[in-house]
């Protein structure tokens, strides 16, 4: 399965609309090009895992088009990706099984180099919060842990490497709570962390209203 993704994503390419549309969102042209960022294109070849074809199709044909955002594990291994179109918030996130067993973090394998020299570690939720936060952290390293939590495996690799680690979920009343949460279980696991206050509804949001210049005005301690 993992070789087949890895074949049909090698082949896709990225249209110049999502490229646009992705440094518009706050990625830079290096981001697109070292996480391998494509718009997914149909392989030659059926996936060979059939009981994904229901939920996928047997070419992955539901996310033919869509912009695709690897995920890998902290040692480069492929995992899944997560997916969206351009012209709609349409999400959909694929895992392969031995994701469950991985701490998968949007910004890997990349952080790890980061993470290796004890810097600090900043964890939004998606994506475009990674962008945009990754804009005024310049000695520190930006993950994204998908939904509003911290899962076991998460935890777990914060309770190994030991970093600091502060939090920066949205505003919202999910986002609070899995704040509250993810600092409830990394001081129970000793992690040293803390909670990043600031104006706005999330680091994404506040690219796209102000760009940089409104990041590092929500910020100025970054």
């Amino acid at each position: 399965m993992r070789a087949w993704l890895e074949r049909a994503l090698e082949r896709s390419v990225l249209t110049e609309e999502a490229r646009y549309y992705l440094l518009g969102r706050g990625a830079t042209a290096e981001i697109v090009k070292d996480w391998k960022i494509k718009c997914f294109d149909i392989p030659e070849e059926p996936c060979p895992y059939v009981p994904l074809h229901k939920h996928y199709g047997q070419f992955f044909e539901r996310v033919e088009g869509k912009v695709i955002y690897p995920l890998y594990s902290p040692r480069g291994k492929l995992l899944g990706f997560d997916s969206r179109s351009v012209d709609q918030k349409d999400n959909l996130r694929f895992l392969m099984d031995d994701a469950h067993w991985n701490p998968t973090w949007v910004g890997m394998p990349e952080g790890m180099d980061g993470i290796w020299k004890n810097q600090a570690v900043y964890v939004v939720e998606g994506i475009f919060d990674v962008f945009a936060l990754k804009r005024v952290v310049k000695n520190g390293v930006v993950l994204g842990s998908g939904p509003a939590r911290l899962s076991h495996k998460q935890i777990e690799f914060f309770r190994r490497w030991r970093p600091e680690v502060s939090i920066v979920y949205d505003q919202d009343d999910t986002g609070k709570r899995g704040t509250e949460l993810a600092l409830k279980n990394l001081r129970y696991h000793g992690v040293s962390c803390r909670k990043i206050p600031y104006r706005g509804k999330d680091p994404g949001d506040i690219w796209d209203q102000g760009g940089e210049e409104a990041l590092r005005e929500a910020f100025p301690y970054l």
